[in-house]
C-alpha cells in the first residue's frame, strides 16, 4: 500500500499543476459540524462535491451489502461451501470453479427490477444543481444509471453486468447469452475452441485491474471541496485510498451505519477525528432525506423522485434512523 500512496501523492502534485483549480474558498477555520455542512450546501459554497459510494446505498433497493454479519452477501455465501466467501469474486478461483459465481449471479439478478434509492436520487439532485464533480462507486448494480446520473459523472470502479468477456483470452462475448446461461445454471464458455475459458461479466474480481475509467476519473477526486462517503466502510483497496487524494483541510463526511474505525474489514480512515471530518451515523436514505429537508431542497427532490419513494412529511418524521442529534464529531 505504501508504494500506491506514494504514487498517488506524486499524481496529486501533477494534477495540481495541470488541472484548472475549481475549488471553492470556504471558511474552514471552524470545526466541521452538521450545521456547518448544511450551511455550505444551502449557500452553494461547495461547488465540486465528490461522492464515494458502496453497497450501503443500495440496501433499501433489496440488494444486501457485503459485510453485515447476518444478512450480508459474504454471510450468505457460507452455504456455497467455499474455502472463503471472497473466493466467489476471485479470478483464479473463477477460472477453476465458475459455478459459484454463476450461482451468485443468478441470485443477485433474479430480482432484476431493482430500483434506484433516494440516496441515488440525491446524487442526481446534486448533478441537477451543477454541484456534482464525480460519483465514484464500488457498486455493480447500475442503479446510478437508473437514477439518471450522467455517465461522465460516475465511475463504476468495480465494473458491472453491462458486458461480458472470456476470463482467459478477454474475447468479447454476448451479454444476453451470458445471462441465459446464468439463468439456466450452465457455464457459458469462450467461442474460441482453442480457449474455452469461462465467460464472466465486466465485474472486477480480486486479481483484476479496476475499470479503466477509474484511472481516467481519478484526478476529479482531487478537485473536491466536499467529500461525501456514503454507504461504505472503505475496507477494500485500492478504492479505499481515494480519500487520500483529497486535501487534508477539505471537508470530508462519512454517512454510514458504522464508523470506519469499527468496520469488520478494517479501514485506514477515521472520520471521527480532525476538524475537517464528520461522521453521521444512520441509514443512508434517512440521513439523506434529513439533509435534503434541512437544506430546503424537498420540492426539488420530489420532482425527480419516483412515486415509490415519495412520502408524507409525517411518514418521514416517523421513519427510523437519523436525527440531527446523531451526527458524531470530535
Amino acid at each position: 500500500m505504501g508504494e500506491f500512496v506514494k504514487l498517488l501523492n506524486q499524481k496529486k502534485i501533477k494534477w495540481a499543476e495541470t488541472l484548472e483549480d475549481r475549488k471553492t474558498v470556504f471558511d474552514q477555520s471552524n470545526k466541521l459540524i452538521y450545521e456547518l455542512l448544511i450551511k455550505g450546501l444551502r449557500s452553494g459554497a461547495y461547488k465540486n462535491i465528490v461522492i464515494l459510494t458502496g453497497a450501503g446505498i443500495s440496501v433499501s433497493a433489496g440488494i444486501p451489502d457485503f459485510r453485515s454479519p447476518e444478512c450480508g452477501i459474504y454471510s450468505k455465501l457460507k452455504e456455497y461451501n467455499l474455502p472463503q466467501p471472497e473466493d466467489v469474486f476471485t479470478l483464479d478461483y473463477f477460472k477453476q470453479h465458475p459455478e459459484a459465481f454463476y450461482r451468485f449471479s443468478k441470485e443477485f439478478n433474479k430480482a432484476g427490477g431493482y430500483e434506484a434509492t433516494p440516496t441515488h436520487y440525491f446524487i442526481r439532485l446534486l448533478q441537477e444543481k451543477g454541484l456534482l464533480r464525480i460519483n465514484m462507486t464500488q457498486n455493480i448494480d447500475n442503479l446510478e444509471e437508473k437514477a439518471g446520473i450522467n455517465a461522465d459523472l460516475f465511475c463504476q470502479a468495480h465494473g458491472s453486468y453491462n458486458a461480458a468477456h472470456c476470463c482467459k483470452c478477454d474475447k468479447i462475448m454476448d451479454l444476453d447469452t451470458f445471462k441465459q446461461h446464468v439463468n439456466e445454471g450452465t457455464i457459458y464458455r469462450c467461442s474460441d475452441e482453442s480457449c474455452l475459458g469461462p465467460v464472466k461479466p465486466t465485474v472486477v474480481f480480486f486479481g483484476e485491474q479496476l475499470n479503466p475509467d477509474f484511472d481516467i476519473k481519478l484526478p476529479l477526486v482531487h478537485s473536491a471541496d466536499l467529500l461525501l462517503v456514503i454507504g461504505t466502510s472503505l475496507a477494500v483497496q485500492p478504492f479505499n485510498l481515494l480519500p487520500l487524494l483529497v486535501d487534508e483541510q477539505t471537508h470530508s463526511v462519512l454517512i454510514n451505519l458504522e464508523s470506519t474505525k469499527k468496520a469488520s474489514g478494517g479501514s485506514i480512515h477515521d472520520f471521527e477525528s480532525g476538524d475537517a471530518k464528520l461522521f453521521i451515523q444512520g441509514k443512508c436514505d434517512d440521513v439523506i432525506r434529513q439533509i435534503v429537508a434541512d437544506c430546503g431542497w424537498e420540492a426539488e427532490f420530489d420532482k425527480i423522485l419516483p412515486e415509490v419513494h415519495k412520502r408524507s412529511g409525517t411518514a418521514r418524521q416517523e421513519a427510523e434512523g437519523f436525527g440531527a442529534g446523531q451526527a458524531q464529531h470530535q
